[in-house]
C-alpha cells in the first residue's frame, strides 16, 4: 500500500495478482516438489538495469529512480554515485539492502516501499543526512535502536509492516515532522515519543491500540492525528493540550460518545468519528467554531442537535447510515455548506430550509423514506451531484430542471414511470441512474441531454428504444439490461463513442450487421437473451475486448461459430450454455487472454487451443472433460486454470489442481503413450479371437463402408490371412473414428454386440494396466 496525505491507498489489482501468483507457486513447490525452471538469462535481466538511464541531475540534487523495475538486488553501480541525494527503489522484489549503501553519504531521500524486506540493514541508520525515509509495505518486524542515528530525519513512513513495538530511541529524532505507522501491530508507543517536539503529522491507523498514550498529548504542536481502525473507547484528559490540532481522525473504533476533550479543541478543522457506536452528538459540539469537515457516518445517531448549526464554517457533513428522522429547519444557517450526506437514515421529509443552503454542491439522501422534495430545490443552483436512490419518489422533484450545474443524478430504486419535460433543463448532466424503477416506455426527454456520458436504465419494463437515442452522441456507458427489449436497433449502432453496453436479460434474437460501426465499443454483455444461434455479427466489432454470453436464464446454445477467429476479443465468457466443445478456429483469436466456459457440456477441447500462447485464464468447471489435449503445456502463460467437477482421467484432478503446466503436459503425453500401447495390445488379442463372420458383423457395427469391407476381404483373402484381415480392420477403425477410437469405446462395442468372453479379456487388460501404473 502507498501513503498519500497521511492516508493509505489500497493495493492495486495487479499487485494483488502478483502476490497471489507467488503464493500459488510456493504451495505448488511445497506440495508437489516441483520447482519452476527459470531461464538464467531471464533472472539476470531482472537485475541488469542501466543505472545511468535513470539518473537525473538538477543543480546539487542527484536523483536515481529505480522504482518498478522488478529487480531482486540493488545494482552495484548505484553505490558509485557518492553525490546521490535521492534514491527510489520502491515496488521491486528486494529482500535486503546491501551494506554498500553506506557509501551514499549525501543521501537525503530513500524510498524502499513495496518490497519484500524483512530486516532493515543497519547501514540505513547510518545515513545521517537522510531527511525522508519510506519503508512502507514490507515485512519488517523491528525498528532497531540504531534509528537514533537518523537525526536529520523529517519524514518517516513505516506503514504496512509487522511492527509490534517502536524503540524508545525514536525520541531522538527531534526534527521529525511526519511519522506514519499505519497497518502494523502496535499496542502502545514509547513514552519518549513526547520528545518529538516538531512532529506535525502522526498516523496510527489500523493497529491494535486500545488507548492513546498521554505522552503523545505532550506534542502540543501536532496538527494531524489519525487513529482509525483501532480499538479505542476514549481519549486521555490531556487531549485538551492539542491546541494546534487541525485534523483528528477516529473512524472505526469503539467510541460510544464524542470525548469531551475533543470538543475543547478550538482549532480543529476536521473531525471524523464514522464507524463507531455514537448515540448522540453532545451540545458542546457548538464550541468547534473552526470546524469545516465533520464525519459521523455509520453510528447510532437519532437526531442532529441545534448546536451543530452554529458551526457556520462547516463545508462537509457526513451523517449517513444512522437513525436520523428529521432534518432541522436551522440547517439554513450553514451558508457555506458544500457537501451533505444523509443517506441510509429514516428521514420522511426534506425541509424547505435545506434549499437555502445555496452553496451546496453535493446532496445525498439515498435510502430514506422520501416521496417528495420542496419546490425550492431550484435555489440549489450550484448542486452538481444529487443522490435520491432507494426512496419512494413517483415523480422527480418539481423544478429539477433549474439545476443547470447538475452533473450526476442518481434516482435508481424508486417508483418513477415518466420524467417531466423540464428535465431537459439539466444541460450539464453527465451521469444519470434510473435503474430499478417502473419505466415501461423509454423517457425520450433523456435523449436531449447532449453531454450525457453514463446512462443506467436497467431493471425496468422497457420494450423498445426510441430512434432519438442516436442523439446521445457522447454516451460512453449504456446499461439497459433486465428490460423487455426485443430488438437491437440500428439507431443504437449510431452511438459512436459508446464503450460499455449491457443488454443482458432482455428478449433479443439477433444483432444487426451495423454493429460493426461501433468503433469504440469494448465491453458487451448479451447474456440471458433469446438468441436461436450465436450472433456472429458481434465478431465484426473492431475493438471489442470483453464479450459476456452467459445464458443461465436464456436460450442455451450448443455451438460457437468459426468466425470467432476474426474477433478482437480478449475476455470471453460463455458459461451456462450447452457447448460440447470450443471451435477449432479459436487459436486464431489474436488478443484472447481469458476464456470462461463453466457449466457447459464440453466433452473435448480442440487441439488448437494449445496454440494460444497468450492465454492466461481458462475456466472449465462443471463440464464433461475426461482428458486435456496432448500439448496443453504449450499454454505457458496460463496462470488461472480451473477445471473442477469434470470426470478427468488424463490427467487426473490431483495433477491439474496445481495449475502448473509442465507436470500436466508430461502426464498427458505419457498417458497417451500408455493408451496407444494398450490399445495396440488389445488389437493383437482381438485378431486371434475373431472368426470371419464375427469380424464382418463387427465391421458393420463399426459402420465401415461396404467398399472398405470388400477391400479388406479381397486383400486378406483366405483362412490363413484372417488375423491380418482383423488387424487391418482394427487399424482402419482407429483412423476412421479418430479421437473416438479409444479403449472405453472398444470395450463398449464388444459388450453391446455380445462378445462377452472377449469383452472380459479386454477389461482385464485395462484393469491390469491401471494397477501397474499405481
Amino acid at each position: 500500500m502507498t501513503e498519500m496525505n497521511g492516508e493509505t491507498e489500497p493495493y492495486t489489482e495487479m499487485e494483488v495478482m502478483i502476490e497471489t501468483d507467488n503464493n500459488i507457486l510456493e504451495i505448488v513447490q511445497k506440495n508437489t516438489g516441483f520447482t519452476a525452471i527459470v531461464d538464467e538469462g531471464e533472472t539476470n535481466d531482472r537485475n541488469q538495469v542501466n543505472v545511468k538511464e535513470h539518473l537525473h541531475v538538477q543543480g546539487k540534487y542527484v536523483t536515481l529512480d529505480l522504482s518498478c523495475k522488478g529487480i531482486q538486488k540493488v545494482p552495484l553501480e548505484t553505490f558509485e554515485y557518492e553525490n546521490l541525494t535521492t534514491l527510489y527503489l520502491q515496488d521491486n522484489n528486494l529482500c535486503e539492502i546491501p551494506d554498500d549503501l553506506i557509501s551514499l553519504k549525501n543521501l537525503e531521500t530513500l524510498v524502499l516501499a513495496k518490497n519484500k524486506i524483512k530486516v532493515l540493514s543497519r547501514t540505513v541508520y547510518l545515513l545521517d543526512k537522510l531527511i525522508q525515509l519510506d519503508i512502507s509495505d514490507n515485512d519488517i518486524e523491528e525498528i532497531l535502536p540504531d534509528v537514533s542515528g537518523l537525526e536529520s530525519l523529517r519524514e518517516f513512513r513505516v506503514n504496512g509492516n509487522r511492527l509490534e513495538e517502536i524503540p524508545s530511541q525514536i525520541g531522538y529524532l527531534r526534527k521529525l515532522r511526519i511519522l506514519t505507522l499505519n497497518d502494523n501491530r502496535l499496542k502502545d508507543l514509547p513514552k519518549s515519543i513526547s520528545n518529538l517536539e516538531n512532529l506535525k503529522i502522526l498516523s496510527l491507523d489500523g493497529n491494535s491500540l486500545e488507548f492513546l498514550s498521554p505522552e503523545i498529548c505532550r506534542i502540543d504542536g501536532l496538527k494531524q492525528l489519525t487513529l482509525s481502525g483501532n480499538q479505542i473507547t476514549n481519549l486521555p484528559r490531556d487531549t485538551e493540550n492539542f491546541l494546534a490540532l487541525e485534523k483528528l481522525i477516529l473512524d472505526d473504533n469503539d467510541f460510544e460518545f464524542i470525548p469531551i476533550q475533543v470538543l475543547w479543541l478550538e482549532n480543529l478543522a476536521e473531525l471524523a468519528l464514522s464507524g463507531n457506536r455514537l448515540k448522540e452528538i453532545q451540545p458542546e459540539i457548538g464550541q468547534l467554531k473552526n470546524l469545516t469537515i465533520l464525519g459521523l457516518n455509520s453510528n447510532d445517531l437519532e437526531e442532529i442537535p441545534e448546536e451543530l448549526f452554529q458551526l457556520q464554517r462547516l463545508e462537509v457533513i457526513g451523517l449517513e447510515n444512522n437513525k436520523i428522522t428529521v432534518i432541522p429547519d436551522t440547517i439554513a444557517k450553514l451558508y457555506d455548506l458544500r457537501e451533505l450526506y444523509l443517506g441510509d437514515n429514516c428521514i420522511k421529509e426534506v425541509p424547505e430550509n435545506l434549499c437555502w443552503c445555496s452553496q451546496l454542491e453535493v446532496l445525498s439522501l439515498l435510502k430514506n423514506d422520501l416521496s417528495s422534495f420542496p419546490i425550492e430545490i431550484e435555489n440549489l443552483r450550484k448542486l452538481h451531484t444529487l443522490v435520491l436512490s432507494n426512496n419512494h419518489f413517483k415523480t422527480l422533484p418539481d423544478a429539477i430542471g433549474s439545476l443547470v450545474h447538475l452533473e450526476i443524478l442518481s434516482a435508481d430504486g424508486n417508483e418513477l414511470e415518466t420524467l417531466a419535460d423540464d428535465f431537459k433543463g439539466l444541460i450539464r448532466l453527465r451521469q444519470l441512474n434510473l435503474n430499478n424503477n417502473k419505466f415501461s416506455i423509454f423517457p425520450k426527454v433523456v435523449c436531449g441531454l447532449k453531454l450525457l456520458e453514463v446512462l443506467d436504465i436497467s431493471n425496468n419494463s422497457i420494450e423498445f428504444l426510441p430512434p432519438v437515442i442516436s442523439q446521445l452522441d457522447r454516451l460512453v456507458v449504456l446499461k439497459i439490461n433486465q428490460n423487455n427489449i426485443k430488438s437491437f436497433d440500428t439507431d443504437l449502432c449510431a452511438l459512436k463513442e459508446l464503450q460499455v453496453l449491457d443488454m443482458s436479460t432482455n428478449r433479443l434474437q439477433e444483432v444487426p450487421e451495423t454493429v460493426a460501426e461501433m468503433e469504440n465499443l469494448n465491453d458487451l454483455d448479451l447474456s440471458n437473451n433469446q438468441f436461436l444461434e450465436f450472433p456472429k455479427t458481434v465478431f465484426s466489432i473492431p475493438n471489442l475486448e470483453r464479450l459476456k454470453f452467459d445464458q443461465e436464464n436464456g436460450n442455451q446454445l450448443p455451438l460457437i461459430p468459426d468466425e470467432i477467429e476474426f474477433s478482437s476479443i480478449s475476455y470471453l465468457i460463455l458459461s451456462k450454455n450447452s457447448l460440447r466443445t470450443l471451435p477449432n478456429t479459436i487459436s486464431g483469436m489474436r488478443n484472447i487472454k481469458s476464456i470462461i466456459a463453466d457449466n457447459n457440456d464440453i466433452h473435448t477441447l480442440p487441439k488448437s487451443i494449445c496454440d494460444i500462447p497468450q492465454l492466461q485464464v481458462l475456466h472449465l468447471n462443471d463440464n464433461c472433460l475426461t482428458s486435456l489435449p496432448e500439448n496443453f503445456d504449450n499454454l505457458s502463460k496460463l496462470k488461472d486454470l480451473r477445471i473442477h467437477n469434470n470426470p478427468l482421467k488424463t490427467p487426473p484432478m490431483d495433477v491439474c489442481v496445481s495449475g502448473v503446466m509442465q507436470p500436466i503436459g508430461r502426464f498427458i503425453r505419457r498417458a497417451l503413450e500408455r493408451e496407444e500401447l494398450l490399445l495396440m495390445k488389445m488389437i493383437n488379442v482381438i485378431k486371434t479371437n475373431l472368426n470371419k463372420n464375427e469380424l464382418r458383423y463387427l465391421m458393420k457395427k463399426f459402420r465401415f463402408p461396404e467398399e472398405k469391407m470388400a477391400e479388406l476381404e479381397q486383400t486378406y483373402y483366405g483362412k490363413d490371412k484372417l488375423q491380418e484381415r482383423v488387424y487391418h480392420a482394427m487399424l482402419f477403425w482407429k483412423e476412421f473414428k479418430g479421437p473416438l477410437a479409444n479403449i472405453e469405446e472398444l470395450i463398449r462395442v464388444f459388450h453391446v454386440i455380445g462378445y462377452d468372453d472377449l469383452c472380459l479379456k479386454l477389461r482385464a487388460m485395462k484393469i491390469y494396466a491401471q494397477r501397474l501404473r499405481l
